[in-house]
């Protein structure tokens, strides 16, 4: 039996390990992963299969690697759902072939809290393109709005509860709030390319997600400097979504791919150096 105690330092960014002298005999691990900010140790158990070895360096290279995959596991960001927007039947159509340029995630904050992140992933046919409005159609699931959370890029945008209505938006959409960029240095405040605009409101995740599935909750842009000065507008696509990792997750999974060939190799050189 072997123990390892993993503080997870939130508040200094730093990690502390504790660890007996012996590491040849290591067949199992334990590890407590410990949040300051919550003080609420969580127990991880691994076991670990692990080849003797001449070099206990090598071995606790090995140890800390595995602790590594699972502290970043253990401590990956909320879930989120990505969401994309459709063109509006009837309506205007010089946006129309950009329509994939523009996408949405949201973000489960815990605390009744959500936020939803506009992107803008640009194209090369039209450089110029920025989302220069956000609207919800709410129907009662967002309250207590908040704009410029953590933007990616130059963006700045204002706004709350408004009707202003959505471009090309009509009867199928009516909007509770309204989002629209600062004025001032061009365009730069729109959300240009590979730029992102954080919104956060009050609201139920779960209920969130399902009112966008059913399209009872609705988001629309309105995106300006299109080719040849155009504008268009997007309503998001209900019924699409796709459950997507956070970062953190992907890089515990792949390091433990990764940590995985590791091993393989090194209980291969050391059968044969036995």
């Amino acid at each position: 039996m072997y123990f390892i105690y993993l503080r997870k330092a939130i508040e200094e960014g730093s990690i502390f390990i504790k660890s007996s002298s012996n590491l040849i005999a290591l067949t199992f691990v334990s590890v407590y992963i410990e949040d300051v900010k919550e003080k609420n140790p969580i127990p991880l158990y691994l076991k670990i299969k692990v080849p003797r070895m001449k070099s206990p360096l090598t071995l606790v290279k090995s140890l800390l690697a595995v602790v590594g995959v699972a502290a970043v596991s253990a401590v990956s960001a909320a879930p989120a759902w990505a969401f994309s927007f459709g063109n509006i039947a009837g309506g205007d159509t010089p946006g129309d072939a950009y329509v994939n340029s523009f996408t949405f995630d949201v973000v489960d904050q815990g605390l009744s809290l959500v936020f939803f992140n506009i992107k803008n992933s640009g194209d090369a046919a039209a450089p110029s393109m920025f989302i220069s409005q956000v609207f919800f159609d709410d129907n009662g699931y967002l309250s207590g709005p908040s704009a410029n959370v953590s933007n990616i890029g130059q963006v700045a945008f204002n706004g709350g509860a408004s009707n202003a209505q959505l471009p090309q938006g009509g009867n199928n959409f009516t909007t509770d709030y309204a989002f629209s960029r600062l004025p001032g240095a061009g365009n730069a405040f729109g959300i240009q390319a590979n730029e992102t605009l954080v919104l956060g409101f009050k609201a139920n995740y779960n209920n969130v997600i399902a009112a966008l599935n059913s399209g009872e909750l609705k988001i629309g842009l309105h995106v300006q400097g299109l080719p040849n000065g155009a504008s268009d507008s997007y309503i998001s696509s209900s019924g699409n979504t796709e459950n997507t990792p956070e970062p953190l997750t992907m890089l515990a999974a792949g390091a433990a791919v990764g940590f995985g060939t590791m091993f393989k190799k090194q209980r291969a050189q050391a059968q044969k150096a036995e």
